[in-house]
């Protein structure tokens, strides 16, 4: 674990789709001149260390995992409230008995605990697969799973990594582009000699 010269962007994370204990899980954490990736299956923790002057780039992608699971919620809220909607029409046209009661416990509270699922994933946002970028290796980020997340991490990351390796000016830029790119010179055309 870190000591308090850490300051820790996200919370652990399992690695996978889903959260199983024997899952390697990982976390990102702020260092005075590094990012700290700790990935950790309850037995064993590995580090990896990512400099800011060796951070090339930090990509961001935009995944439909949030719209899946959206979907996947909403569908078994669906099949937990038609049981009860169907248990309800059928109690309707007869005298309430026990049983109904543990049958409306019993798929109202899935139906319940499938709503909140879906209402979590929505308000947490879109979902994303962030990627770090070194000259040796490109290492994914799972603790990084939400745009809105990653958005305010980067806020955090990317003036110290600006810091850590200086920024081109506009000016330094142009001339950068103007070295590497030869002026073009206006094409002579060749016209070949007229045979009388």
């Amino acid at each position: 674990m870190p000591n308090a010269e850490y300051q820790r962007l996200t919370r652990s994370r399992s690695r996978g789709g889903f959260a199983v204990a024997a899952v390697t899980r990982t976390s990102l954490w702020l260092g005075a001149d590094h990012l700290l990736v700790i990935n950790s299956n309850g037995y064993t923790e590995t580090y990896k260390r990512f400099y800011f002057r060796d951070i090339q780039a930090i990509t961001t992608q935009q995944t439909n995992r949030w719209k899946i699971w959206s979907v996947v919620w909403i569908g078994l809220f669906a099949v937990c409230a038609l049981v009860l909607i169907v248990g309800l029409f059928e109690v309707a046209h007869r005298p309430m008995q026990s049983d109904d009661f543990i049958g409306f416990f019993g798929w109202g509270i899935p139906a319940a605990f499938f709503f909140i699922g879906f209402l979590i994933n929505y308000f947490r946002g879109p979902t994303a697969l962030v990627q770090l970028r070194t000259a040796v290796q490109t290492e994914t980020l799972p603790s990084l799973g939400r745009v809105r997340q990653t958005r305010k991490v980067l806020e955090k990351v990317l003036p110290l990594i600006l810091a850590a390796q200086g920024q081109l000016s506009a000016a330094e830029i142009s001339a950068g582009l103007s070295a590497a790119i030869p002026p073009t010179s206006p094409q002579s055309e060749h016209v070949p000699p007229v045979m009388s």
